[in-house]
C-alpha cells in the first residue's frame, strides 16, 4: 500500500492518492501472477473519491468502439418524424407560456429553444442548436453550440424576471444513446429552480467552506496549481481555462473554468465563443480517438449574481460506444455507490488533448 501527496504548492490545494495492488493468477497470462495497480484518488475540492486504473484502456476500449453502420442505420431510421426537425418543431414542439415568450418559443439564429414534454426540473426547456438531423462529433458547429448556449441562458433571464426566486440553474447535453439521449437529432436541455441540482450545491458549499478557512477562491488556487504542475493543464482561450481534472467523474473528462465569472448571466458574447470553441477542441479529440457519444453539464452559482468564492465550470465526459448490442459503462459501482472509475490517467489524457488547444 502507497500513498503520495504530489504537490505541496504554495497555497492550500493538495492532490493526494494511494495506490492498491491486486494479485490474480490470470489465465490471461498463462495463470502467471498479474499485478494490478488501483490507485484511489479524492477530489482537492469534494473529497469525492475516484478509482484509476491505469492500462486499463486496452482491455475496455472494445465496449468504446462503436459501429458505424449501426450509426448511419439510427440516424436514417429516425430523421422521418424527428420532433427536432425544422418542420416538425413548428407543428409538434411544445410552446412557452407569454410570461416567458410570446412568441411561444425563443429563437437565437439557428438555434429554437422550447419548453420540455417531459419536464426534469421545475422549469425544462429543451434547445435544438442545428437544423441538421446527422450530425457526427466532428461536424458539431461552434457556432450552433454557442447560438444553443445563448439561448438556454436567454430563456433563464426571462424566468427570472418572472420569477426572481428561481437562481439555480444547469445546461447539459447528452449526445447518443450511450450518453442517455432518446433523440438523434443534437440538442441541450437547460434547467431551473429555485432548489439547486445535487452536483452545483456541493461545488458551491465547498467553495464557499474553501474560501472561509483559507481567503482565497478555490478555482484561482486550482488553476494556479495546476499550471504550475502542468501535466493536466490543457490550454487557456480568453479568461477560459481546460484541464483534466486530478480525480475525473468519467472517461476522458474535461473540465472548464471561466476566471472570476460566476453565473451564466454574466458571460460575455467572447466568453460563450471561447467556452464552444474548446468544447469543439475536446470532441474533434473525442472523435479522432474513436468516441462517439458524450455528456456534457455546466455548472454555474446563482443566476444574476457574482459569487466571488466560485468560478462557473464546464465538465465533459465521453461514453461507451453505440452498437446493436452494447453495454453501459455506468454499473452499480457508480449508479448505487457513488464510486466512479475510469481506466486512463487524467495527465494521459491531457497530453493527447493539448495539441487541439495549439
Amino acid at each position: 500500500m502507497k500513498s503520495y501527496k504530489p504537490s505541496r504548492l504554495l497555497m492550500p490545494i493538495h492532490f493526494e492518492a494511494s495506490t492498491r495492488e491486486a494479485h490474480i493468477l490470470s489465465p490471461l497470462k498463462n495463470f502467471e501472477n498479474d499485478i494490478q495497480i488501483i490507485e484511489h484518488r479524492r477530489d482537492p475540492l469534494t473529497d469525492r473519491s475516484v478509482i484509476v486504473l491505469k492500462g486499463r484502456l486496452d482491455y475496455v476500449k472494445r465496449y468504446l468502439d462503436s459501429d458505424e453502420t449501426a450509426i448511419e442505420e439510427l440516424a436514417t431510421s429516425t430523421q422521418q418524424g424527428c420532433p427536432f426537425c425544422p418542420d416538425s418543431v413548428d407543428k409538434r414542439a411544445p410552446q412557452f407560456p407569454p410570461e416567458i415568450s410570446t412568441e411561444g418559443r425563443i429563437h437565437v439564429g439557428e438555434a429554437v429553444c422550447f419548453p420540455s414534454l417531459f419536464a426534469h426540473d421545475d422549469y425544462n426547456a429543451v434547445v435544438v442548436p442545428t437544423h441538421s438531423h446527422k450530425v457526427s462529433l466532428n461536424q458539431i458547429q461552434q457556432e450552433h453550440l454557442a447560438d444553443g448556449f445563448k439561448a438556454c441562458i436567454e430563456y433563464f433571464s426571462r424566468i427570472n424576471r418572472w420569477h426572481p426566486e428561481v437562481k439555480n440553474t444547469a445546461i447539459v447535453m447528452n449526445f447518443f444513446p450511450p450518453a442517455g439521449s432518446t433523440i438523434a437529432h443534437p440538442h441541450i436541455q437547460a434547467l431551473a429552480s429555485d432548489l439547486p441540482i445535487q452536483a452545483n450545491r456541493e461545488l458551491l458549499d465547498a467553495s464557499a467552506v474553501y474560501f472561509r478557512e483559507h481567503g482565497s477562491s478555490y478555482w484561482s488556487d486550482l488553476i494556479e496549481a495546476e499550471k504550475q504542475l502542468g501535466t493536466r493543464y490543457v490550454g487557456r482561450l480568453g479568461r477560459v481555462h481546460w484541464l483534466t481534472p486530478f480525480a475525473p467523474k468519467g472517461m476522458n473528462e474535461t473540465q472548464t473554468i471561466v476566471s472570476g465569472i460566476s453565473d451564466l448571466s454574466s458571460l460575455s458574447n467572447t466568453d460563450i465563443g471561447d467556452i464552444t470553441k474548446g468544447i469543439v477542441n475536446v470532441i474533434s479529440y473525442y472523435n479522432d480517438a474513436g468516441v462517439r457519444s458524450f455528456n456534457l453539464a455546466v455548472h454555474p452559482g446563482p443566476f444574476g449574481e457574482h459569487v466571488e468564492y466560485f468560478d462557473l465550470n464546464v465538465r465533459v465526459v465521453s461514453r461507451y460506444g453505440y452498437k446493436r448490442n452494447f453495454v453501459s459503462d455506468v454499473w452499480a459501482l457508480q449508479y448505487l455507490l457513488d464510486e466512479q472509475e475510469v481506466f486512463e490517467a487524467p495527465e494521459e489524457v491531457s497530453s493527447k488533448l493539448k495539441k487541439y488547444f495549439e
